[in-house]
């Protein structure tokens, strides 16, 4: 567990430069600039310098990430070598499109060859990138988030996004990623204008296991941090288990008729972490 947290990611298009800055302010815990959907392909390579001096400008607030073009693409390689040269000292570079765990692993060796500082994301979005989840999460220790990339994978597995099809892959990149010890995000609400959707959204994903959510729009970022984010109760109840588990000199402890078990406690001590970066502990 790391002092940073990750509950909330804004996409902002690359091509919005005024817009880098203004998005930093929005609250969300990473503002990821996107190279790739929201680029037209006429504009990627004029987006591309801008972005690179965005990302590695760095300083403090949010953690400032960049999605790059897919690997198998002419786009992703040039985005991947121009990363190479600028060799940012921190933040997130998101892969699109990873179908295989070799792609992840030859993004993070670049990085090493260049000296950067720079974690990695995978997006999971499409048939072969669910098949191959487990070998992308434990990839390489530079990967640090999946994130469930619904809209392209319920197309390619020509799912209805609300079928049993699409909560099985969900499921399958949660348990992946939760078994490498990354966090995982949810998909970006497209529909962003109804606020009181994407916060049930936001509390769904949460009961499901994601550790945090994407969005695409400012205005989504505050129910998305509130879902993620423990509550009083739920703090101290958190409490309570970790008190009573280390007050038990036997290592077995019972709290309200109830054995505590190792894993709980685990549970709950990772709640109060989430709580402690999260500024509310």
């Amino acid at each position: 567990m790391t002092d940073r947290v990750l509950r909330s990611l804004l996409f902002t298009p690359a091509t919005r430069v005024a817009a880098f800055d203004k998005a930093l302010g929005s609250g969300a815990d990473c503002v990821c600039l996107d190279l790739e959907d929201a680029v037209p392909p006429a504009s990627k390579a004029g987006a591309r310098p801008a972005a690179l001096d965005w990302l590695s400008a760095g300083g403090e607030g949010p953690l400032r990430g960049l999605r790059i073009n897919a690997l198998s693409t002419a786009f992703g390689m040039a985005d991947m070598a121009d990363l190479a040269r600028a060799a940012p000292g921190a933040g997130l570079v998101m892969l699109p499109k990873v179908g295989s765990a070799e792609e992840v692993r030859l993004a993070a060796a670049v990085l090493d060859e260049a000296g950067s500082g720079l974690t990695l994301a995978a997006l999971v979005e499409s048939a072969a990138g669910l098949a191959a989840v487990d070998g992308i999460a434990a990839a390489s220790p530079r990967l640090t988030v999946l994130v469930f990339g619904g809209v392209d994978l319920s197309a390619d597995l020509g799912a209805d996004p609300v079928s049993d099809t699409m909560r099985v892959a969900r499921a399958r990149i949660v348990q992946a990623a939760r078994a490498a010890g990354r966090d995982v995000l949810d998909v970006p609400e497209l529909a962003f204008r109804d606020l009181d959707g994407v916060a049930r959204a936001a509390r769904l994903a949460a009961r499901e296991g994601f550790t945090g959510k994407a969005a695409i729009h400012p205005a989504n970022v505050a129910a998305i941090n509130d879902a993620f984010t423990p509550d009083a109760e739920a703090i101290a109840e958190a409490r309570r288990v970790v008190e009573a588990f280390e007050a038990a000199p036997s290592g077995l402890a019972e709290l309200d008729g109830k054995l505590i078990e190792a894993p709980v406690v685990k549970a709950m001590r990772g709640r109060l972490a989430r709580a402690r970066a999260a500024g509310v502990l």
